[in-house]
């Protein structure tokens, strides 16, 4: 074999494995997206290689609180922070309004009562994983399932169900805040997403539906909705939340 072939194996061979590299499952893919006109940050993760867990209190049983906690606790045991989000509505004791499942255990149980606000504008849901499988399910359906998720957050309400919106949302409603929520797609991608200004519920169920194609999505907060993701230019690290989902490696 010549110089010049060898070389020219020794590039076609790295450009394979450049391109194996590129689209090797589980990385994280971070966005900023236009859905009519407005912005959002979208970031995308595969359950079946990333890691996420759901975060509320350290070991003492004393709320993380913070992005900033969360960040600093991680370092400690040895782990990097690439996301962080607000998970699902919580009281204002700053514990969980509804389920909330951190590492297999169950930290607050499935809420099945009737209230006012958000969260309980029916249908709300739960967001799990279980198994490396992400799902989308509304609350009805989660009590009925046989699962042991790894983690679970409960919010409401449903923003898209196996496609459909709430009847409830209305375009030209004049409900109007920054808000934050988590899709899965057809192909098991968890996808979370935060609009960059003012919007409704219809806005942003139309937002995961069609443009970042998650059949079924769930609210998570609103008007306090923060993220942090560096890949995004996000480094905010404050916060005052219940639960926290992350993104680690």
């Amino acid at each position: 074999m010549t110089r010049s072939s060898f070389l020219l194996k020794s590039r076609q061979w790295l450009l394979a494995v450049s391109a194996l590299l590129w689209a090797w499952p589980g990385s994280s893919v971070a966005e900023t997206v236009r859905h009519h006109d407005e912005g959002y940050l979208v970031y995308r993760i595969d359950p079946r290689t990333d890691q996420l867990r759901l975060l509320w209190q350290d070991p003492h049983g004393d709320r993380f609180g913070s992005f900033r906690r969360v960040r600093d606790a991680l370092a400690i045991q040895g782990q990097q922070l690439l996301f962080a989000m607000n998970a699902g509505i919580f009281s204002t004791a700053y514990a969980p309004l509804g389920l909330h499942i951190e590492d297999g255990r169950i930290l607050h149980p499935l809420n099945n009562a009737r209230g006012w606000g958000n969260f309980f504008l029916k249908p709300n849901g739960v967001f799990f994983i279980a198994n490396h499988k992400a799902a989308v399910v509304d609350t009805t359906t989660y009590a009925t399932l046989k699962v042991k998720p790894d983690l679970a957050t409960q919010s409401g309400p449903l923003l898209v169900t196996q496609g459909k919106l709430p009847p409830k949302f209305l375009p030209d409603s004049l409900s109007l805040y920054l808000r934050n929520g988590v899709g899965v797609t057809e192909d098991n991608q968890v996808v979370f997403a935060m609009s960059l200004v003012p919007i409704n519920l219809h806005e942003f169920a139309t937002l995961f539906r069609d443009t970042l194609g998650c059949p079924n999505a769930l609210y998570l907060d609103g008007s306090i909705s923060q993220l942090y993701a560096p890949s995004l230019g996000q480094e905010f690290l404050g916060g005052d939340f219940a639960g926290i989902l992350v993104h680690v490696r």
